[in-house]
């Protein structure tokens, strides 16, 4: 099944790593030339000021080797049918642009939640007005543009709140590209397959200089500019191949399955604590891996881990039928609910401890 197109995507892959780590690496020196640094906070806990223009690293690598393939695609008669798919790749090139500018933004001037998430709606409908829709509510009209619009922006949110310890936002998306990767050749998506593989190379060569102790950070740039990628390549996939059902679908849920499970928890209980769910706070999935007792390597490796056995759940749904698929989406919740039961009693016995503590 990886056999079609293997040296193209390892080339490729390659290439977009190596040219990943020098574009990250002369950021580095190009944000403290021109203060471009994120300064020690409240709820930040690096000591010293930080780059914060990893995303522009990453948006740079990957759209210079996609715009070089089409160039190459077009002069060599096109022999992989990338040209129909150019005027979605431009689509996509203005909306990520657009994304990276507004992370850029508020890491430089602190925007107000409203004013993020406005460049997040103009850049989804962008993705929307390209026609790209989900698949399984794509027959639905407006709701089905709407549940599109919706599953858009969590996506980018989802990796814009997982991108609070060295290494944790781009290694997670490093893990689900791989899965995505692996998903494309055997449902048949040479092209997204193609493109997926650029992505990994990018989010590989600067995870290089931004696992612990990271040299430069994603920044909101970058954690944005992730999220919408991902809502891209989750649109670009038709999933439904003649050996799969329509199971295949919700394959995207699970390959982003602890970004998505970090989102609701932490909505949750700000709402439950009277906090606004935009707000930030150090109560995040991997935080609370590290207050029950773990290191920060140790939380984001868990973090890794887990996201490398749901996404092995997803690839399983290519392999089975309907009975099968709805076992695996048992296996899924039931993952999902013994890692909040631990989180739950862990916090309870250090509230109780916390607690007689201070007394």
């Amino acid at each position: 099944m990886f056999t079609n197109h293997f040296l193209l995507n390892l080339a490729v892959f390659f290439l977009t790593a190596v040219l990943s780590a020098l574009f990250t690496r002369a950021f580095i020196g190009f944000c403290y030339r021109l203060n471009f640094l994120d300064y020690p906070t409240e709820r930040k806990n690096h000591k010293t000021p930080m780059p914060f223009m990893g995303g522009v690293s990453l948006f740079c690598s990957f759209w210079v080797i996609v715009f070089l393939g089409v160039s190459l695609a077009v002069g060599g008669g096109d022999p992989l049918g990338v040209l129909p798919l150019v005027p979605k790749l431009v689509g996509i090139f203005c909306g990520s642009l657009i994304v990276l500018t507004v992370g850029f933004l508020d890491d430089k001037y602190r925007w107000s939640p409203m004013q993020k998430l406005l460049g997040q709606m103009a850049a989804a409908l962008i993705l929307m007005k390209l026609g790209l829709t989900i698949n399984l509510v794509s027959e639905l009209g407006i709701l089905g543009y709407a549940i599109t619009f919706l599953w858009i922006l969590l996506i980018i949110n989802a990796f814009n709140l997982v991108d609070y310890l060295d290494g944790h936002c781009a290694g997670i998306a490093l893990v689900s590209t791989v899965t995505f990767f692996w998903l494309t050749q055997i449902i048949g998506q040479a092209m997204v397959g193609l493109f997926l593989v650029t992505f990994t190379g990018a989010l590989l060569g600067f995870l290089y200089y931004n696992f612990k102790p990271a040299k430069i950070y994603l920044g909101d740039n970058g954690s944005l500019f992730i999220g919408y990628m991902m809502a891209a390549f989750t649109l670009l996939c038709r999933y439904q191949a003649p050996t799969t059902t329509y199971a295949t679908i919700f394959m995207p849920v699970l390959m982003f399955g602890i970004p998505i499970y970090d989102t609701v928890s932490v909505a949750a209980l700000r709402l439950a604590k009277g906090i606004p769910p935009w707000r930030g706070d150090r109560n995040h999935f991997a935080h609370r891996l590290v207050n029950i007792g773990m290191s920060e390597r140790m939380a984001v490796g868990v973090s890794y881990f887990l996201s490398m056995m749901i996404g092995f759940i997803a690839i399983l749904l290519t392999q089975v039928g309907f009975f099968g698929a709805m076992l695996i989406g048992l296996l899924f919740l039931s993952v999902i609910t013994m890692v909040a039961f631990i989180e739950y009693v862990s916090s309870r016995k250090m509230c109780l401890g916390g607690g007689a503590g201070r007394s």
